[in-house]
């Protein structure tokens, strides 16, 4: 009959603190990256269509993507993305600047995609000059639902930096993890407690002080 084996002894609680904690900073990562990726690629399908004459007097029909429409949407999705990359590995302070950072990219990329819906005409003059040769050409223009789109998650961004601001208070710091391990030994050692002296060694300290005329029980 083979003997039961005795499961190794854990720290309570150590499992149930950490790895939850971690899992759910991980997924949270994961899904505020989602949001400024999405506005990043909502700015590749066409923001505007001008049907606008030509030097020929001919009539033509120009496809504006939301890059060229709207080039800032792009470059502040990208700093959302950056910020939420960083967020996590960043201190206490860092975190909250950060996070600010992510909001106001947020708020900028808003503004932007408003722009275009708001002045369709001046969203799309730079590729209606470089097709027709005319600067100021006139014509109709028709905007697409994108900016729209980009919009929504424009103020996802926003929403997702408070999110990020209020869970990251709650994380442990990340320095430690790239310390050296003499460095983190060093560390245990100073905060770890002094060891409780053996009972045989107390022993021969109490004989020590009698042997000197003192009190040992003092």
């Amino acid at each position: 009959m083979s003997a039961a084996r005795t499961p190794a002894p854990t720290i309570e609680g150590e499992e149930d603190s950490r790895t939850p904690r971690t899992r759910g900073a991980g997924r949270l990562i994961l899904l505020s990256l989602l949001v400024p990726a999405l506005a990043f690629a909502a700015t590749l399908p066409t923001w505007v269509t001008a049907q606008v004459d030509t030097v020929l007097a001919q009539r033509q029909d120009i496809n504006v993507p939301g890059t060229t429409a709207a080039p800032a949407v792009s470059a502040l999705a990208l700093v959302a993305l950056a910020g939420v990359l960083t967020v996590r590995i960043a201190g206490p302070v860092l975190r909250t600047v950060i996070c600010a950072v992510i909001a106001l990219a947020g708020i900028g990329t808003a503004l932007a995609a408003l722009s275009v819906p708001l002045d369709p005409e001046g969203a799309a003059r730079s590729s209606v000059g470089q097709r027709t040769g005319a600067v100021g050409a006139g014509g109709d223009y028709t905007v697409h639902p994108w900016p729209w789109v980009c919009l929504v998650f424009a103020v996802g961004i926003v929403v997702m930096a408070v999110v990020l601001w209020r869970a990251s208070r709650s994380w442990r710091g990340a320095g430690r993890r790239f310390e050296r391990p003499e460095q983190r030994a060093a560390a245990t050692r100073e905060t770890a407690p002094a060891p409780e002296q053996a009972p045989h060694a107390r022993d021969i300290d109490a004989w020590d002080r009698l042997s000197r005329g003192e009190d040992p029980t003092a």
